[in-house]
């Protein structure tokens, strides 16, 4: 067996000379083995891209606005009435702040 130090000299010649000796016993099933294992890999992988990529552009795609109304003025009455409601809750809590103040004692 090699030592590390030898193994880290090698060139690629070296490298090229081992992996052309057919001396060199090599397992039967070696062949059957790793193709196997490289497709399970190459599958998880394309399976995660794939995952990944219908992720990011569901998270990317911005919803196109729907038109709700046909007639113009039924589009006004509801913006109307959606304002009229904000300016009732602005009102209301106008009024709960100025009853809070009253009701505060400031120290001196």
């Amino acid at each position: 067996m090699k030592r590390i130090q030898d193994i880290e000299r090698m060139t690629m010649v070296d490298w090229d000379r081992i992996g052309a000796d057919e001396s060199l016993p090599v397992p039967k099933d070696l062949q059957v083995r790793l193709p196997r294992r490289r497709a399970v890999v190459w599958s998880i992988a394309a399976s995660v891209a794939v995952v990944a990529g219908i992720g990011l552009s569901a998270l990317l795609r911005t919803p196109e606005p729907k038109d709700t109304f046909t007639d113009p003025y039924l589009a006004y009455a509801a913006m109307e009435q959606a304002f009229s409601r904000m300016g009732q809750m602005v009102a209301r809590s106008a009024d709960i702040i100025e009853q809070s103040e009253n009701k505060v004692t400031y120290w001196k």
